[in-house]
């Protein structure tokens, strides 16, 4: 999808940043909050004596500062010369696009859900290379349930939800999709991408994986959790 994306001479997708660009909205919303917490009587103090005045507190007025991170969220991630950018994001569900949208209004999302089966097949092989622990396994699959439930839920944010399944089977029809929810021209795709895997750096050829059979029972083990499967059947896999 990224790619996909990309690919469009009107558009350009950043990648993703370990979710630490919630710990940036983190911080704002923290120093928001100190603000309405203590600032306006610093500025109340600061009117009635000036510089003479108790100013340990002192800080701009709200509204400047939403603007301000408003202005730092855009030059963060805009491009010259097109019209829609972003980024993508693997950690962060509808709740956190809820929180980004009071900095970006026109802020849209596409979600992309996988059936975990696959998902864990692809893990299964990180785990074999040795630089993927089951930790990371177990992390990703509490993210999967998270983020896949929130976006069950409908709320202020434009969202296409998308199955990976039906998004490689149809092309046409999901870059039509994704063009029309883009607000793009779809003819400005470079189809081809459909044709390449590219699954890590350097890494384009055909992964040996083991079926949802091969792997050992600890491993299927972590998607008999009743939210996980109870989420899956919601996105039409029955596990």
């Amino acid at each position: 999808m990224q790619r996909l994306i990309t690919s469009h001479p009107e558009a350009f997708i950043w990648g993703e940043q370990h979710g630490q660009f919630g710990a940036v909205v983190d911080a704002f919303e923290g120093l928001v909050g100190h603000n309405e917490s203590y600032g306006g009587a610093g500025r109340t103090e600061f009117e009635l004596h000036g510089y003479q005045g108790f100013l340990a507190n002192l800080m701009p007025e709200t509204e400047h500062m939403r603007e301000a991170f408003a202005e730092f969220c855009t030059r963060l991630f805009q491009v010259p010369d097109v019209r829609v950018w972003g980024f993508k994001e693997v950690r962060f569900d509808l709740a956190f696009a809820t929180r980004l949208q009071r900095y970006l209004p026109g802020l849209r999302v596409i979600f992309i859900v996988r059936d975990p089966r696959d998902v864990l097949s692809s893990l299964d092989e990180w785990e074999s290379r040795g630089w993927w622990t089951r930790a990371d396994t177990e992390m990703s699959f509490r993210n999967w349930t998270r983020i896949a439930h929130s976006f069950l839920e409908t709320g202020s944010v434009p969202v296409l939800s998308v199955r990976y399944e039906d998004f490689i089977a149809d092309r046409e029809d999901s870059a039509r999709r994704v063009a029309e929810f883009a607000d793009l021209d779809p003819d400005g795709f470079d189809m081809a991408v459909f044709d390449r895997k590219v699954h890590n750096l350097g890494l384009w050829e055909e992964r040996t994986l083991r079926t949802w059979e091969e792997m050992s029972i600890d491993l299927r083990y972590l998607l008999f959790d009743e939210g996980l499967r109870a989420t899956a059947k919601a996105y039409d896999y029955h596990l």
